[in-house]
């Protein structure tokens, strides 16, 4: 027997504030419990990185989350080099890839830590994908001014690598770096 079910009303549009109180939730609970788990004294090395990576990586979506539901946070001094070492290692721990941070003295620069890192960890995927499995992303920061952050790698070229999720990384990084007055240049090497 096939019981009578009767279509949901229509809720209208998702209540995008809800959805990021539930994912902050969410989050929270998530870093809670990597949290926990690092508090194990006999964790391995490797697994005591890796959750420590998802910690951190927690972590700043969680602020991404307060930062979505609130007004933002105020322009700061922001040393670009430790994002770029951040953003390699998540990344190498993730993909494998060989991502390097060319070796140079401390780069800082007053914004949004929280933009700058969401750029930067666009572009440094976008980077290691269209490197491919073998291939290799260099992450370099100058002084400037203004400032410049280059995200390098050795794959076919702009296009022409593996697709993303529909080409909404790089309009991230476009808008972040437009709100901040920053500019991006994708050029061939």
């Amino acid at each position: 027997m096939i019981p009578d079910i009767s279509p949901l009303p229509d809720f209208g549009p998702v209540d995008t504030g809800g959805v990021l109180h539930d994912l902050g939730h969410g989050l929270f609970t998530l870093s809670c419990l990597t949290e926990s788990v690092l508090k194990t004294e006999s964790l391995p090395s490797g697994m005591r990185i890796r959750l420590t990576l998802i910690s951190e990586e927690a972590a700043r979506l969680l602020d991404l989350v307060r930062q979505a539901s609130a007004a933002g946070d105020a322009p700061k001094p922001v040393n670009v080099r430790t994002l770029l070492e951040a953003a390699a290692q998540v990344a190498a721990q993730a993909t494998g890839a060989a991502v390097t941070v060319r070796p140079g003295a401390a780069v800082w620069v007053v914004t949004d830590e929280l933009a700058l890192w969401r750029m930067i960890t666009n572009l440094v995927d976008n980077g290691v994908r269209a490197a491919g499995p073998v291939g290799e992303v260099e992450l370099t920061a100058e002084p400037g001014p203004p400032v410049v952050i280059t995200v390098a790698d050795n794959g076919p070229g702009f296009g022409q690598g593996a697709r993303g999720w529909a080409g909404r990384g790089l309009r991230v990084v476009s808008e972040q770096a437009g709100a901040g007055g920053a500019r991006v240049r994708i050029e061939r090497r």
